[in-house]
C-alpha cells in the first residue's frame, strides 16, 4: 500500500476475540488497525485498501495540524492554584474568626436540630426555630466577614463623640443585640413553650443565653470579672431568684400537682431579691457581722426552698424551677463559706 510516495507495509496480523489486528509499519510510527475479521478476510481488494488508506490519511492529517477530536484540553496548565495545605490553613483562619462566639453557634445548632427533630406546626415551635436560625445566620455572617476582612469585628459601628466618649465596635453592637435576642428567646422557649423541661432544646436555649452573655460581657470583662467574689455570688443568687420567681408562676396559675410549694418559692425568691439588692448596693459599707448573719439566713432559706419545691412539688422534674432552686442553694452555700472564712475588718471598705 502506497500513500503520498510513502511506502506502507503490512507487517503482520492476528485474530483476537473475533477481530483482526493488522499492524502497519509507516516511517516514524506504527499503526494498529482493529477490524472485524469478517470484513478484512483479504487485504488485496480495492475496497479494503481504500478503507485502510482513508484511516491512515485521517490519522496522518490529525498528527500534522488539527488537534485530535478525542483530546480534551486541560483547563489548567501547571501546578494547582490551591493546595490542600492552603485549604486547611484557610479553614483554620475561618474558624479562628469565631473564637468569641463559637459556643453561640453550637447552641444555635443544638436548638435548631431539636426543633426539627421534635417539630410540631405551632407558633411556639416556629418561634424557637427562628431564634436558632437568626442567631446562627448572624454569627456566620460575622465570622465570614472577619475572615474576608480582618479587623472587621473591631471596626467602629458607632463613632465616638467629640469628647471621646461613646464609640462601639461592630462586635459589641452585635453581641448586645444577640444577648437581648436570646434573653427573650430563652424566656419564651423554656418558660412557656416548647421546651419547658430538660431536653436538647432546653439545653440549647440556655446554652445560647449563657454563651451570648459571656460574649457580651467578655468584650469588657470589668463588669463582672473584676468584682469581688462575694459580690459575684450575690449576682448569681439574684439571677436564680428571678428565674425561680418566673418559673413559679405557671404552677400557681395552672394548678399543678402540689402547686402549694410554688407559693413558698415565690416568697423566698422575693425576699432574696430584696436582700441581694441591698447587699449589692451597700456591699462595701455592710459590717462583717451583719453580712455573716445575712448569708446564713439566705442559705437556710434557699435550702428550705429547694427541699420543699423539688421533693414535695411543684418542681419534681428537671426544669427551670428545679435548677434555679438548687443553683440558688449552692450559690448561697458558697457565699456563706466565703464570708465565714473572711477575716477582713469590720467594714469592707
Amino acid at each position: 500500500l502506497t500513500l503520498n510516495n510513502t511506502h506502507t507495509y503490512v507487517t503482520s496480523s492476528c485474530h483476537c476475540h473475533g477481530r483482526l489486528l493488522v499492524y502497519l509499519l509507516i516511517p516514524g510510527r506504527v499503526v494498529v488497525l482493529i477490524l472485524p475479521a469478517s470484513f478484512c478476510l483479504s487485504l488485496r481488494g480495492e475496497t479494503h485498501l481504500f478503507f485502510i488508506k482513508f484511516l491512515i490519511m485521517s490519522d496522518d492529517e490529525e498528527s500534522h495540524g488539527t488537534p485530535p477530536i478525542h483530546h480534551v484540553p486541560r483547563l489548567q496548565n501547571g501546578t494547582p492554584q490551591t493546595s490542600t495545605t492552603e485549604l486547611a490553613a484557610g479553614l483554620s483562619r475561618w474558624m479562628d474568626a469565631s473564637n468569641n462566639f463559637i459556643y453561640v453557634e453550637l447552641a444555635s445548632l443544638v436548638l435548631l436540630f431539636a426543633c426539627v427533630a421534635d417539630w410540631y406546626n405551632t407558633v411556639w415551635h416556629k418561634y424557637a426555630l427562628s431564634v436558632a436560625a437568626v442567631s446562627l445566620l448572624v454569627c456566620l455572617i460575622l465570622q465570614t466577614a472577619e475572615f474576608l476582612i480582618p479587623g472587621f469585628l473591631e471596626s467602629q459601628a458607632v463613632k465616638q463623640r467629640e469628647d471621646g466618649t461613646g464609640g462601639h465596635s461592630v462586635q459589641k453592637v452585635c453581641s448586645v443585640f444577640m444577648l437581648i435576642w436570646w434573653i427573650f428567646g430563652t424566656g419564651i422557649i423554656t418558660f412557656h413553650a416548647p421546651f419547658v423541661v430538660t431536653s436538647n432544646g432546653w439545653f440549647g436555649a440556655w446554652g445560647g443565653l449563657l454563651a451570648t452573655t459571656k460574649w457580651c460581657i467578655g468584650i469588657k470583662s470589668s463588669l463582672y470579672d473584676e468584682q469581688p467574689d462575694g459580690l459575684k455570688q450575690l449576682y448569681n443568687i439574684s439571677i436564680c431568684s428571678i428565674i425561680l420567681l418566673l418559673a413559679s408562676i405557671p404552677p400557681l396559675i395552672q394548678k399543678w400537682e402540689h402547686y402549694g410549694g410554688a407559693s413558698f418559692s415565690v416568697a423566698g425568691a422575693a425576699v432574696t431579691m430584696i436582700a441581694c439588692a441591698y447587699l449589692v448596693t451597700m456591699y462595701t459599707e455592710v459590717p462583717r457581722n451583719v453580712m455573716k448573719l445575712t448569708v446564713v439566713v439566705l442559705f437556710v432559706l434557699w435550702a428550705c426552698v429547694a427541699g420543699v419545691c423539688t421533693f414535695h412539688g411543684p418542681f419534681l422534674i428537671t426544669n427551670n424551677g428545679f435548677f434555679s432552686a438548687w443553683l440558688g442553694c449552692l450559690c448561697s452555700l458558697n457565699l456563706m463559706v466565703m464570708e465565714m472564712k473572711n477575716e477582713a475588718p469590720e467594714n469592707y471598705a
